[in-house]
């Protein structure tokens, strides 16, 4: 079941305190509707009724899907560090099975349940995704600023990325064939066994895998 609170919180603009209701525990199969807000990028958006101020308003979030084996913790501008002092698995024995994932931006959140709902390995996905934004850097001649999973097509051979480049506020589409992504399976299959507890699995994992592959080819 999913975990719903409410408590005041200040507008930036006028100073008024409104009444919000949060989720600080999400369950995909008891509660639909919260997927699709978190999948469309409503479920953290607040407003002030008093002087119409928008804002989206982050906050430590528990999402778990029990029948696709998958929890993701959401520590906004926060990281694994805050979870390292918990040993989850020995504590919970009963989520041993399930893969455990930390992040610290609602647009990671999103990600990790695509990755996931598609069946994927995120460690897999990362490095794919290092690799092509390397190839749109050297013909575009523009690093990108993010990128994230959008999508992975067996029948067609082909997984998606969207990358967002400075000055450019619409994302662009990238893909590639499908068979990068086997490849970078094998990789981290070989160096990086799946990590016990909430792991961060993210750019900067798949930099050093990369790093750690070259130096062992």
């Amino acid at each position: 079941m999913s975990t719903e609170i409410s408590k005041p919180v200040s507008c930036p603009r006028c100073g008024e305190a409104v009444e919000t209701r949060m989720w600080p525990g999400v369950n995909a199969e008891v509660n639909p509707n919260l997927r699709e807000q978190v999948l469309q990028e409503t479920l953290f958006n607040w407003t002030c009724p008093a002087c119409g101020y928008v804002a989206q308003m982050a906050y430590p979030c528990l999402y778990h899907d029990k029948g696709r084996k998958f929890m993701i913790y959401l520590i906004p501008n926060g990281g694994k560090t805050e979870l390292d002092a918990v040993d989850v698995d020995h504590a919970f024995p009963q989520i041993g099975y399930v893969q455990k994932r930390v992040v610290s931006s609602l647009a990671e959140l999103k990600e990790k349940i695509l990755v996931f709902e598609a069946g994927l390995d995120d460690r897999a996905v990362e490095l794919v995704k290092l690799a092509l934004a390397s190839v749109v850097e050297k013909k575009d001649g523009q690093k990108p600023q993010e990128g994230y999973f959008s999508f992975a097509d067996e029948e067609k051979n082909r997984i998606g990325f969207v990358f967002f480049f400075p000055g450019k506020p619409e994302a662009v589409l990238k893909t590639t064939r499908l068979d990068a992504y086997r490849r970078s399976q094998e990789i981290v299959e070989e160096l990086h066994p799946d990590q016990k507890g909430f792991a961060a699995v993210d750019p900067e994992l798949a930099q050093e895998l990369l790093d750690t592959y070259r130096e062992e080819d």
